[in-house]
């Protein structure tokens, strides 16, 4: 917190929070999945559907969320995106039906997309120009919250409490959440030139801009990647390299460890502003050692690689939001959400897509399907790397 500038530290650290809460509420579905699948009877089609219908309210809304933000300001949305998402979490699980199901993870979509938007778009605001710390430790705090679920609920096991029992707690701690930012003062970051009839026309050219294009494919292949990876990792560790159930719910806290970890390096020990750099690097290691991962039939081998693969994607997200922040100053919140939304077509689609290839090849030939989007990122990342270098430091839109 020494980086934020004192009059944003109480916000700033209700954004952690926020983010914290977020990373447990995302991998205690990935952890509690074999649970879901094997006790409910589901099959992978029908669990990659409920999965999508969350990840597709998420993408609608983080896309409104960028114009919300604008209309009702970020406190509002904030607030609600913390309420809606505990309503999800109250019900989730409780009952097989996979309709009903489907449609609370549709509720828990619609909170995380507007908890999405308003935090990257507030850091954005408190960060100093042409730096990533910040955006980089709150990314990092995700990475604490992704890493915290999968204990949580082998603690919660421990203890003999049934397993949606992480559910219920998290929609308490959700509920209070939301009390709590209503609290708080968004002063400084809700500021800014509002848009007026004038600028409605250069929203449509925003979302043209080649460099968001680009930035959007990125976080669409990249958020698909990850979540998915992390989603079905406890099951890969059961079906395809036989371990032990509390050894798979553990290992996506394995993955989140080297996301941490390279969030936390990225944020303390990049002082620079090439983050475009920095994303084709990160780009090149994840797409490697996945593929490592993947061909290793060991368990410790195999947790070796989906480690460094979460240093791989570790500060793709951040480092692609300080680039929209540095190069969309004007219509800000509508490019963040734009950007954003990329991440939220990814997480739809690409679970459903998996699910089936599972379905019909073995859940390796998914994992490889997994592989195939972290190429198709680094080929993406080289072209955002080359107009970058070719455009102005700032480009206001």
């Amino acid at each position: 917190m020494a980086h934020t500038q004192p009059r944003f530290r109480a916000l700033y650290s209700a954004m952690l929070g926020g983010f914290v809460l977020f990373g447990v509420t995302l991998t205690i579905i990935g952890a509690t999945l074999p649970k879901i699948i094997h006790g409910f009877r589901w099959s992978y089609t029908a669990t990659g559907l409920v999965l999508s219908s969350g990840s597709l309210a998420y993408f609608v809304t983080t896309f409104i969320s960028g114009i919300l933000v604008q209309r009702l300001g970020p406190k509002r949305v904030l607030v609600a995106g913390l309420a809606i998402q505990g309503l999800g979490l109250a019900f989730f699980a409780a009952c097989p039906f996979v309709l009903l199901n489907l449609l609370l993870c549709v509720l828990m979509g619609v909170g995380h997309g507007g908890i999405e938007v308003v935090v990257n778009f507030s850091v954005v605001r408190m960060e100093r120009p042409g730096q990533s710390r910040l955006m980089s430790l709150t990314h990092a705090a995700f990475s604490v919250g992704a890493i915290l679920g999968p204990f949580l609920l082998a603690g919660l096991l421990e203890v003999g409490a049934g397993w949606q029992v992480v559910y219920r707690l998290m929609a308490g701690v959700s509920f209070g959440a939301a009390g709590a930012v209503g609290l708080l003062s968004f002063a400084g970051v809700a500021g800014g030139p509002q848009r007026t009839s004038e600028e409605d026309p250069r929203v449509l050219d925003l979302l043209r801009r080649p460099l968001l294009i680009l930035l959007f494919l990125t976080l669409l292949l990249y958020v698909g990647s990850e979540l998915g990876v992390s989603h079905w990792l406890a099951e890969y560790y059961e079906r395809v390299l036989h371990s032990s159930a509390f050894r798979a719910q553990l290992m996506p806290s394995v993955l989140w460890a080297g996301v941490l970890l390279g969030r936390v390096a990225v944020s303390f020990g990049y002082r620079g502003s090439r983050q475009a750099e920095v994303l084709v690097v990160l780009a090149c290691l994840c797409t490697v050692s996945l593929a490592v991962a993947i061909v290793i039939g060991d368990a410790v081998g195999a947790g070796v690689g989906f480690f460094v693969t979460g240093l791989g994607y570790s500060a793709v997200y951040p480092l692609v939001m300080v680039l929209v922040g540095r190069h969309f100053q004007r219509g800000q919140s509508v490019a963040i959400g734009f950007a954003s939304t990329g991440g939220g077509v990814g997480c739809f689609a690409m679970p459903f897509v998996m699910a089936a290839i599972s379905d019909h090849f073995g859940l390796r030939a998914g994992f490889l399907f997994y592989l195939s989007l972290c190429v198709m990122m680094t080929g993406v990342t080289f072209a955002i790397l080359r107009l970058v270098r070719a455009m102005p430091e700032q480009t206001s839109v």
